[in-house]
This record gives C-alpha cells, sequence and structure tokens, in this order.
C-alpha cells in the first residue's frame, strides 16, 4: 500500500510518516496540493491523508478535486486542529471517508488508517448472486443489471450488495454511517441520502424491475419487491 500525506508543517509531516512506517507501507509526504498533484501524474496513492488548512489551496477544497479526478475508489483521512461537529460534516460532505482530530495519537492514527484499507480492499468473494435483473458479483465488486454492467463507486457498490442481499430489511440512516462508512451515526450529514438517490438512478430501483429501494420516513431504507421476484440465489456454476 502506498500512502500519500498531504501535511504543510514540516514537523506535522515527519510525526505522521514516522507513526504509519510501522505498517509496512509505503509513503510519501507533501507540503502542498501543487506538490501532490504532480506526483500523481505518474505515481499512484492507496490512501490519503490531507491535513485541512493548507497554503493556496486548502484540504478541505481539494477533496472534491481529488474525488472528480480520482473518483471514489481510494480512501480519504482528513486531519484537522478543528473538532466540532460541523466540521465532521464539512469533511464527510467534502469527501472524505474519515476524519481525525488533532493532536494525532499514533495508534488511533495507525488504527484508522488499517480500518480504511481493510474496508477498500478488494477481497474474492464465494461467487455471485442475482435478484431478479440483478446480478451482484463479489470477486469482482460488481453489479449488473439484465447483463449490462453497472458503473458504480466503491461506496456505492458497498450499499447495493448489503440491500439487494438484505431485501425487505430497514437501515436507519445511523446503521448505515455505521456499516458503510465507519463512523459515528450520530453525526448529522446528507451524505447516505445523496448516495442512495444516486443508487437508486444507476439501479433503476423505482419499480420499474420488479424492485423498489424505499425510503421509509424518519426510519431510513428498505429494498422491497413491488411485484413477485425471484428471491436472491447463488448462481449455478458458480
Amino acid at each position: 500500500m502506498h500512502i500519500a500525506v498531504l501535511e504543510d508543517d514540516a514537523d506535522q509531516q515527519d510525526f505522521i510518516l514516522a507513526c504509519l512506517r510501522p505498517l509496512g507501507s509505503a509513503v510519501s509526504g507533501f507540503a502542498s496540493v501543487a506538490e501532490l498533484q504532480r506526483a500523481l501524474k505518474g505515481e499512484r496513492f492507496d490512501l490519503f491523508i490531507i491535513d485541512w488548512r493548507l497554503p493556496a489551496v486548502s484540504g478541505l477544497a481539494f477533496v472534491p478535486q481529488l474525488r472528480r479526478q480520482l473518483g471514489w475508489e481510494v480512501p480519504v483521512l482528513m486531519i484537522t486542529a478543528a473538532r466540532s461537529e460541523q466540521d465532521v460534516v464539512a469533511a464527510l460532505d467534502a469527501g472524505a471517508d474519515d476524519f481525525l482530530p488533532k493532536p494525532l495519537r499514533p495508534d488511533e492514527l495507525r488504527a484508522r488508517v488499517q480500518a480504511l484499507s481493510r474496508r477498500f480492499l478488494r477481497q474474492a468473494g464465494d461467487g455471485a448472486q442475482a435478484l431478479g435483473p440483478y446480478r451482484i458479483d463479489a470477486e469482482g465488486r460488481s453489479v449488473t443489471l439484465a447483463g449490462q454492467a453497472i458503473a458504480l463507486t466503491d461506496r456505492e457498490y458497498a450499499l447495493a450488495s448489503l440491500f439487494l442481499e438484505h431485501v425487505g430489511e430497514l437501515f436507519s440512516r445511523r446503521q448505515l454511517l455505521e456499516l458503510i462508512w465507519g463512523i459515528r451515526g450520530d453525526v448529522t450529514t446528507r451524505t447516505v441520502d445523496t448516495h442512495i438517490s444516486r443508487l437508486r438512478r444507476k439501479l433503476e430501483l423505482d419499480g420499474r424491475h420488479g424492485w423498489r429501494l424505499r425510503s421509509v420516513y424518519q426510519h431510513g431504507y428498505r429494498l422491497e419487491t413491488c411485484r413477485d421476484a425471484a428471491p436472491l440465489e447463488r448462481v449455478a456454476g458458480r
């Protein structure tokens, strides 16, 4: 794993790099967004640690830019001296996957990095599963609709597989934040609703294929059938 650390304070950057080296990962430090952008032209990173306050371009402003450039497949941990709930919400809404306040504690930093890595690591599954026209390929971490591959981000795939494998089960926003985002469920953010809306549109889970991803007022979301459809089953031959 190759980790990029975007931190303009030299002492803080050295501290973070020293904390992460015991993980056995390659770690590269950058003092500005421009410096990291130059590196991105020729290097691939598996995880980003980004400080909120940076010269010229802030980390908070850079995360959405990074998402547009690389998509959602690479995890982002944002660090900052701020620690209010509003700051956490701002970081998550900007596209960060996790938020860690300063002063950083080595063990907690390593634990957060390892947790993010596990969540985004592609692992081989037991094979494909089918639900009506939908097919979930755990090995390729992909979903097809009537044989057509649907372009999903890593987090959208995690949501899709959760709902498709738990038809009829109601998931609250709190549960989804904890299960998919790995953060405390009492954080106030619209990111769950935004991802659900995007997933419903991409997978056409509006009833036209016999399945609907329904919003249950003040409770959460549930995938339900709106006409007779085959239950989730293993695909023969896998």
